[in-house]
């Protein structure tokens, strides 16, 4: 309630809202032509674009943060982002929609369906460039994307990895690790031994139904070390990376 009291207050005042206080900074910060803008349903919002650094491309990773980060979240995102075209990816991460009212009650806000849209487009952007394109998320928006894609509400990219999945709610958090089973994609779930108590609270349940429901590729990995260091970003890497090897990606 008090987030978006806060919210309503900086309207009414005309102040930037975080997601404008964002945008300015990585305009700031970045070369111009990592930025571009796409377009949704809900309007336009900012996306960070990479082209790969290899002779032959991969495709596209399209990388999505958590509610309350941004594209360039120096949380393993920014790391991926620029890495990852070492590796023959183009690289595409999208700013999340504003989440006043997801961060107080995920079930009665339209976070889902803006994040929905959000990934529509940007995977029409990646759908110009040659080559797979494989999804990157992290925090409660890769908790919400596994339930769109298990209802069937977004196409399925050729690869699904999370990074420290979680809901804030012991309910709809214990109903994500239903919707990885039910989702088909190949998926890599990655968390860490200090993420949130969500986000490793149902761990060994996602593995029972998976096993239940015969998901055929699917792989747990739960890292330890100092809490996202370059280390543990030079790990997440490794570890994507190699899934996406064994896969054929």
């Amino acid at each position: 309630m008090m987030m978006t009291l806060q919210a309503s207050i900086t309207a009414a005042q005309g102040l930037p809202s975080r997601q404008q206080l964002w945008q300015q900074d990585l305009q700031r910060q970045l070369q111009a032509t990592e930025l571009t803008e796409l377009t949704s349903d809900n309007g336009s919002f900012m996306a960070l674009q990479r082209e790969a650094l290899t002779s032959f491309t991969k495709g596209t990773a399209i990388l999505v943060p958590d509610w309350s980060e941004h594209a360039a979240s120096p949380n393993q995102l920014d790391a991926l982002r620029q890495q990852l075209n070492d590796y023959g990816w183009h690289t595409l991460a999208i700013m999340p929609p504003n989440a006043a009212i997801f961060e107080q009650d995920p079930a009665a806000s339209d976070y889902p369906q803006q994040l929905a849209e959000r990934l529509l487009a940007a995977t029409q952007q990646a759908e110009q460039q040659p080559g797979n394109i494989i999804v990157i998320a992290k925090g409660s928006s890769a908790a919400v994307l596994n339930q769109l894609y298990a209802e069937e509400q977004l196409v399925a990219p050729a690869a699904f990895v999370m990074l420290g999945a979680y809901l804030a709610d012991h309910n709809l958090n214990r109903d994500l690790a239903s919707h990885i089973a039910r989702q088909r994609i190949a998926t890599l779930d990655i968390s860490h031994q200090r993420d949130n108590r969500f986000a490793t609270a149902n761990l060994k349940l996602r593995q029972q139904l998976v096993q239940r429901h015969l998901k055929a590729q699917y792989r747990q990995r739960q890292l330890t070390g100092t809490f996202y260091d370059a280390d543990v970003h030079a790990w997440v890497l490794k570890e994507i990376t190699g899934w996406l090897h064994s896969i054929g990606l």
